[in-house]
């Protein structure tokens, strides 16, 4: 009976996995479950995403920065007074290379993106951002339905 019942429902599809809960046995016999990519992103925290996008940007990882930010970012003008540009994820990487050499303006040491980054291991979000948002001198964050994605950017060509 409990044979037939199992088949049952696997015919109906309702004990097949979904592929984001994979369960793996190992070598030892014991299991694992492996998560996919993009539940495994709409899951991460602020916390878990920073470190990983702290290190690409120090590293001028091109492809992990086109991989953590949003399909198109806003550029917009360091004074809000310019209409936004889109900026499709293949330019995103030289835009934040860019803005990690100026100064962020608000910093009282007069420091460069590139040297507050680098002293900030932890997300440090300060309060007056909208829940799921994050601003980091000249660039904003926002999580997603496919997690933490760079979204935009403060900057004047």
């Amino acid at each position: 009976m409990f044979v037939a019942f199992t088949l049952l429902l696997a015919g109906c599809g309702a004990a097949s996995a979904p592929a984001e809960d994979i369960v793996r046995n190992d070598a030892s016999g014991q299991s694992s479950t492996t998560a996919s990519s993009p539940r495994a992103a709409s899951a991460e925290t602020l916390d878990q995403f920073w470190p990983r996008f702290r290190r690409a940007a120090l590293a001028g990882d091109a492809a992990a920065l086109r991989a953590m930010s949003a399909p198109v970012v806003l550029q917009r003008s360091n004074l809000d007074d310019s209409p936004a540009v889109k900026l499709p994820s293949a330019r995103v990487p030289a835009a934040v290379a860019k803005v990690l050499t100026l100064p962020d303006g608000v910093d009282a040491a007069g420091r460069i993106h590139r040297d507050i980054l680098k002293a900030t291991p932890v997300a440090k979000p300060d309060g007056q951002q909208p829940a799921g948002t994050y601003r980091f001198g000249d660039m904003v964050f926002a999580r997603g339905k496919t997690g933490w994605r760079l979204t935009e950017l403060y900057l004047d060509d």
